[in-house]
């Protein structure tokens, strides 16, 4: 168990890390990875009568979602890299792909996807009591954890009226618990790889 003391004493890259995320029976990835294309959804909300012109679409391809009839399996998982900072742990793309070095984050209608760095959210790793968690909490490099955006709500399913698909949102669901799959600990950030 590390101690209070040890715990301050530790440095952000030996509390940063990369793993695959995933959920215990549904495929976790983006919506167009799951799907094998871009995933665009037509809204027919204010849309489609004489004043309000032609259906609007959108692409929602980027969006983090579920898909519970694909195997967990059916695509490689998602890579992250956990960059720990003092506001909590930044989540940058490693899953090879359009969206590699991009972070997690969250839309303004509260949708995880992926965005630019600049600006992108950061999260806290919860454990089921609660309580936060950091690399130094965690042994075992399989556990299983809970992610809370700073400054907002767990991480939970979520349906969007107009669309077909399963989303992962960040306000008033319940909570979604991600397998967490370490795969190298004190990992170096990519634009400082001889950070100690």
């Amino acid at each position: 168990m590390t101690s209070y003391r040890e715990y301050l004493m530790t440095t952000d890259r030996q509390k940063t890390f990369i793993a695959t995320l995933g959920t215990e029976t549904s495929l976790l990835h983006f919506l167009d990875v799951m799907h094998g294309k871009r995933t665009i959804v037509t809204s027919t909300l204010f849309s489609g009568g004489f004043f309000t012109g032609r259906p609007q679409e959108r692409d929602d391809s980027h969006f983090l979602g579920l898909r519970p009839e694909a195997p967990i399996d059916a695509r490689p998982r998602l890579t992250l890299y956990f960059r720990h900072t003092n506001l909590g742990y930044r989540l940058y793309i490693r899953t090879p792909g359009s969206y590699y070095g991009k972070c997690l984050s969250t839309s303004e209608e509260g949708l995880i996807g992926a965005f630019p760095p600049t600006g992108s959210e950061t999260f806290h790793l919860l454990h089921n009591n609660g309580k936060p968690l950091t690399l130094d909490h965690l042994n075992k490099d399989r556990t299983r954890i809970y992610l809370q955006v700073r400054n907002s709500g767990l991480m939970h399913v979520h349906n969007v009226h107009d669309s077909p698909y399963i989303y992962i949102a960040d306000k008033g669901g319940a909570p979604l618990v991600f397998n967490l799959n370490i795969q190298e600990r004190n990992a170096p950030y990519i634009n400082h790889p001889d950070e100690v």
